[in-house]
């Protein structure tokens, strides 16, 4: 009877170690596992997030000048390369689409070089500037600017166009096609490395009042390419003159865009990747975006809404 107690004490003493060992082993596998979630995500994660809070409005900015027969409206771009100041002149009603507050648009682009010079092109009688400020950007990788500008026909719509002083003249480089009809109106974005080659693209937004569509243009020996479009986003309210609703934000390996969606009631972070289209983040607006986003810091914009109240919105990462 003693012996057969023994025996089957020892036998659930057993049963006993192996079910401790069985526990033991599943806990070091849990905490392995742990461990090496916890390093990959520390190696490779991260979070970025885009915070909104009230603020108040700008202070007024009284250094805006005008140049002789400067489009009404407009506003002259400053450079400190080969190109000091660049402006939009001669207008005219000849293209009423009235896309930017009134029927007057350019009929020539004015710019004035880093020697003194003062240098123009004039569209020819079905064409206009569908602008308001050409923007300034060495496209060409030979430290000289180049202008980014918005360019229109009667009969096709708007054109996103490069011009450059070539050998003392300024001249058209290149632009995208037409968008097929009148009254159909692109809004240019920006300029930034998006598909990490080491060489600038161009964003822009077409057809913002109308399922506006973001578009990726490279620019290489002489020719505009598409390579990327993201639907559903807008940059524009028909008949206002802020621009500036998005922003290109500089980041590591790909350049990233800041837009408003459809209904400009959201801002959303963009990034293009060899996989296509990454939302990173977005944030909801309390209420409607109805200006430009103003760089406070890198990192920091303030806007006004529809309703006339300021904002400020910034990106932590």
């Amino acid at each position: 009877m003693t012996r057969h107690f023994y025996e089957a004490l020892k036998s659930k003493q057993g049963e006993m170690k192996v079910f401790s060992f069985r526990i033991r082993s599943v806990f070091i596998f849990l905490s392995a596992l742990l461990l090496s979630l916890f390093h990959l995500n520390a190696g490779t994660g991260y979070s970025i997030e885009l915070k909104i809070h009230a603020a108040g409005p700008p202070s007024i900015d009284i250094s805006a000048t005008s140049r002789p027969d400067q489009l009404p409206h407009s506003r002259v771009a400053r450079g400190n390369r080969n190109i000091i100041a660049a402006w939009f002149a001669g207008p005219t009603d000849r293209y009423r689409h009235g896309v930017l507050g009134d029927e007057l648009e350019a009929s020539r682009l004015v710019v004035e070089t880093v020697d003194g010079k003062r240098l123009h092109v004039d569209l020819p009688s079905t064409r206009v500037f569908e602008d308001l400020e050409p923007r300034l950007a060495d496209l060409t990788g030979d430290h000289n600017d180049e202008l980014i500008v918005v360019e229109s026909d009667t009969t096709s719509g708007a054109s996103l166009a490069l011009y450059g002083v070539v050998t003392g003249c300024l001249v058209r480089l290149a632009a995208t096609p037409f968008l097929g009809q009148p009254n159909r109106w692109l809004n240019p974005l920006g300029v930034g490395d998006f598909d990490g080659d080491g060489h600038p693209d161009i964003a822009l937004v077409a057809t913002p009042h109308i399922g506006g569509i973001l578009r990726l243009y490279g620019f290489k020996d002489g020719t505009l390419s598409l390579f990327a479009e993201y639907p559903g986003v807008s940059t524009h309210r028909i008949g206002s003159t802020e621009l500036g609703l998005g922003r290109v934000i500089p980041a590591v390996p790909r350049d990233r865009v800041l837009v408003p969606n459809q209904t400009r009631r959201a801002l959303v972070l963009l990034e293009w990747t060899p996989d296509g289209w990454y939302e990173m983040t977005r944030a909801e607006l309390p209420g409607t975006l109805g200006s430009s986003l103003i760089p406070l810091t890198a990192n920091r914009w303030r806007f006004r809404l529809e309703n006339g109240k300021y904002n400020e919105i910034q990106l932590d990462e």
